[in-house]
């Protein structure tokens, strides 16, 4: 697979997970960024790209970040770390949410073994 190919199916599988997320059907999402159903398909199937204009929209329909409908594809090396984290964050479940801060206030509350 090439890369250009690679990077459009990850964008796709990155776009389905967060749609999938937010409970939206292909129709609906389509509906909301003004793209037929077919569009949303083949978007997420990787077989089309999206222009700026369809990607700001698309963080608009789903609620998140460019950065999570591009990871697993760019690159943040000189990102800090809390950032790293919050951007992990959003493509979480809310019940995996629920359970990381649980496991944040256990960090917490035990101190840290590694600090």
């Amino acid at each position: 697979m090439g890369e250009d190919n690679k990077i459009l199916r990850t964008l796709g599988d990155n776009i389905s997970t967060a749609r999938k997320q937010c409970h939206l059907t292909q129709e609906e999402l389509a509906y909301r960024i003004n793209k037929s159903d077919k569009y949303v398909s083949m978007v997420e199937r990787g077989a089309s790209g999206v222009s700026i204009t369809a990607l700001v929209r698309l963080c608009e329909a789903l609620n998140v970040t460019p950065s999570v409908l591009f990871n697993n594809i760019v690159k943040y090396d000189n990102l800090d770390i809390d950032t790293q984290i919050i951007d992990k964050l959003s493509v979480l479940t809310p019940a995996d949410k629920e359970f990381l801060l649980e496991v944040i206030d256990f960090i917490i509350q035990k101190g840290s073994k590694w600090a």
